[in-house]
Order: C-alpha cells, then structure tokens, then sequence
C-alpha cells in the first residue's frame, strides 16, 4: 500500500506556465524579486560616494577661494601702502643699517642691534641729496627729494634757498661751489613700521621708519616680487607646495644686518628674512 504524502509536498505550486506566461517567466520573476534588494542599495552607495566627493571638492575649492582672496587681499595692500605714511624730514625716528647695527640716526641714538622684528605699515622712496661727508658741517647740506628732480627740503637754514629748485643745480652748486667733490643723489626705501621686538631693546616699541639705502633696496624688492609671485599663484586654484605658500601674516619679518664691501670700502646693509636665522 502506497503511502500519502504530506499535504505540503502534495499541494499545487502555481507557476508561469499555469497561468499561461511564457516559458522562464517564473524564473525571471524570482531573480527581479532577488535582485531588487541589490539594486536599491546600489544607487545608495553610489550617492554616498558622490555626496563625499561633492563635500571633498567643496571644501578644496573653500579653501581655494580663501587662499586666492588672501593673495588679492595682499596685493591690494600692498599697493595701498605705498605713499600711505608721512617720510618728510622730522616726522618719524629714523633708523639705518650702520656700523653693523640698526641704530638711530639722531635724537637718542637708539640702538636696537643685528636684528629687528617689525610690522610694515607704510612704504615709499625718496632720494638723498649728499655733500659726500660724515661730519656737523657736511650735514647742513643734505637735501630731500621725493622724485629725484625737485629738491624738498635741506637741513640747514642757510641752504633751505634752495628747495623747490633742480636737484641737479643743486648738486652742481655742492660740487663747483662748497668744495664737496663727493655730492651725490642716493635713493633710499623708506619703511613705517611697528617695532614688535629687537635684539638689543626687546621692549623698545614704537612706530618709527627704517630707511633702506642704496644697497639694501634689493632686499626690499626681492620680498615684495616673492610675495606678488606667490599671490598670483595662490590665485591660480592649485595647492601650493611647500614654499610657495602666502605667509600667514606676509607683512611681518625681520630686518637682519649684513656686512657689505667693495674695494677698499665697508658698510653695513639690510636684509628682509621671515624667521630669524640661527646664527642671531
């Protein structure tokens, strides 16, 4: 006798073709039913992926931004600064590289040593009309010209006849005349800075003017033509390697002393560096 077989082996199971479906039908419909889970989690591994790239991109480009408004910022400033401080004669406390040291030109003859921490604020030109001498008489004659064609001022009375006249009559005049075979027109960079430390006056701090002579005006430009360099490249978009970022605060540095000589002759000049070197 044959045995029955259980109700749920025995019951029906309906498929395609019962229902008169293509041939296969049943088997497509299970694999869109087992596949469907997959599918939908698909396109959302796919929009997770795109969101942290969107988000990636985003903040490169943020900070990409940033960095070329800092460099517009910068140049914009810089062009600002320009002609921005009062340099006439009497107006700051001047300071000059000499004798190895930054020291004051008069008054108290201040001397703040090798090296002198700053904050630049203001920056121009101007030209020095001198006799050639180092002594009280020879420094009555020295004059001022903020254009090298008109003289501005002269330190002595007797000589101040001559403001508003050529500096080349002027330099004729010291030559043919007061016996200074020497005269000469020198140009200089005047700086307004904020002194914020010094090797020898560390709590010395003041506006004053440090005023780069002949020599030490490459130095002066060398910073200002790395600096617009830079900021035009940080306006590119690309990420700057190492050295070729824009300084935190690029109107900060220091003025360090450097012996110079040519011949028979000496003299200290200035040099502009963002950190100070070891040697100091």
């Amino acid at each position: 006798m044959a045995l029955k077989k259980p109700s749920f082996e025995a019951e029906p199971t309906s498929t395609a073709a019962d229902a008169g479906a293509p041939e296969g039908a049943d088997t497509a419909v299970l694999e869109r039913e087992t596949a469907a889970p997959a599918a939908a989690a698909a396109p959302a591994a796919e929009q997770a992926s795109t969101a942290i790239a969107v988000a990636r991109s985003t903040a490169v480009s943020a900070d990409r931004n940033e960095i070329a408004a800092k460099a517009k910022a910068f140049k914009a400033e810089v062009s600002a600064m320009r002609g921005a401080a009062d340099f006439s004669y009497g107006a700051h406390r001047v300071f000059k590289a000499k004798d190895g040291a930054i020291k004051e030109m008069s008054g108290e003859k201040l001397k703040l040593g090798r090296w002198v921490q700053v904050q630049l604020l203001a920056w121009d030109r101007h030209f020095e009309i001198s006799p050639g001498g180092d002594d009280k008489k020879s420094s009555a004659y020295v004059g001022y010209s903020s254009d090298g064609e008109v003289i501005d001022y002269v330190i002595g009375e007797e000589q101040r006849e001559w403001i508003g006249k050529p500096v080349s009559e002027y330099l004729t005049y010291l030559i043919e005349q007061e016996d200074f075979p020497k005269a000469a027109k020198r140009e200089f960079i005047d700086t307004q800075v904020a002194v914020l430390n010094s090797e020898n006056e560390p709590d010395f701090h003041d506006i004053v003017q440090v005023s780069l002579s002949s020599s030490s005006i490459p130095a002066f430009r060398a910073y200002q033509s790395s600096l617009e360099a830079k900021a035009r490249f940080a306006m590119t978009g690309i990420k700057p390697p190492p050295g070729l970022e824009m300084p935190e605060n690029p109107f900060t540095f220091y003025y360090v002393t450097e012996d110079a000589s040519k011949g028979s002759m000496s003299w200290t000049k200035l040099k502009i560096v963002s950190t100070l070197p070891a040697k100091f």
